[in-house]
């Protein structure tokens, strides 16, 4: 089976020139593969390509690589209903790509990831806080092996289709555990959070998740209501190339790019099966015996 995973990941994006982007040698990869071959936590299947994810958040610091290794794969292990079961086709995840927007935006000028997410229907049977949340955190990954890992992400969310039933979906210990992750654990820098068509309601919510997230992170994000200057907003923040319709973008409706993102994760169902046999260590007994398997020479 993990030549079948080794067969999906090689077919993403290109090592070597993710190599070159972010300016990482292959003997920092190596260097991470020594300090974690110990690890009772991470899988020692992780190939090149996943450990330079990890990698790429702290270049300059392997020790801090190592720990925001461990801190993913022990939320990976803790957390089950926010990182296990991400069949692409099981009903719940196929509910969540219906009814709400998970998108791949292009990548900024600056080399940022750019991704968007909101609900599409205003019924909120129909949201699930964590499968919503499972489904984002799938996002990330399937942005990383269509075109690598990047040092730092924007966030984009749009509120106008949620209501006041939304506030009470999420438990206070998803909060937790999703603010945990993306302080702790999650391989990239939250550069800038976006957040769309807030109203007066959504006060509530906003005071409530602060008491989850530490002040560095609660100030990166900017909070914009429908009376918005989207021209002003283009020239300042994100330009209109790499935006949907609705925000006055050039790149088509949310409906349109809601369509291609999806097409796009469905073609990893299988990586995410996989991955998730590799992080129960599923696949390390196979690596012990065929240790060159972990390279990628494309």
């Amino acid at each position: 089976m993990f030549s079948d995973f080794k067969k999906i990941l090689d077919s993403g994006y290109s090592y070597k020139k993710s190599l070159a982007r972010e300016h990482v040698k292959q003997e920092s990869v190596d260097l991470l593969r020594e300090k974690i071959k110990n690890s009772k936590i991470v899988p020692k299947s992780l190939t090149d390509k996943q450990l330079l994810r990890f990698l790429t958040t702290y270049k300059h610091d392997i020790n801090q690589v190592v720990v925001l290794i461990e801190n993913y794969y022990n939320c990976k292990a803790s957390v089950p209903e926010l990182f296990q079961n991400r069949d692409i086709w099981s009903e719940e995840i196929q509910s969540a790509l219906k009814n709400q927007y998970y998108i791949f935006l292009p990548i900024t000028s600056d080399n940022k990831m750019l991704i968007f997410h909101s609900v599409k229907n205003s019924n909120p049977s129909t949201y699930d806080y964590d499968i919503a949340t499972k489904v984002y955190m799938m996002l990330f990954e399937a942005y990383n092996y269509y075109y690598g890992p990047f040092t730092e992400a924007i966030v984009l969310f749009d509120l106008k289709a949620s209501g006041i039933r939304f506030l009470f979906k999420p438990s206070v210990a998803s909060m937790r555990n999703v603010a945990k992750f993306v302080e702790e654990a999650i391989p990239v820098h939250v550069q800038k959070g976006i957040i769309f068509n807030t109203m007066k309601a959504f006060d509530l919510i906003i005071s409530i998740c602060k008491q989850f997230v530490k002040t560095e992170m609660a100030e990166k994000f900017i909070f914009l209501n429908s009376d918005t200057d989207y021209d002003k907003f283009h020239q300042t923040q994100i330009p209109k190339s790499h935006l949907p319709k609705e925000f006055g973008g050039t790149l088509g409706t949310l409906d349109e790019l809601q369509e291609k993102s999806v097409k796009q994760f469905m073609n990893l169902r299988n990586y995410f099966v996989l991955e998730e046999k590799q992080a129960n260590f599923e696949f390390d007994d196979y690596i012990e015996k065929h240790p060159n398997e972990v390279r990628h020479f494309d």
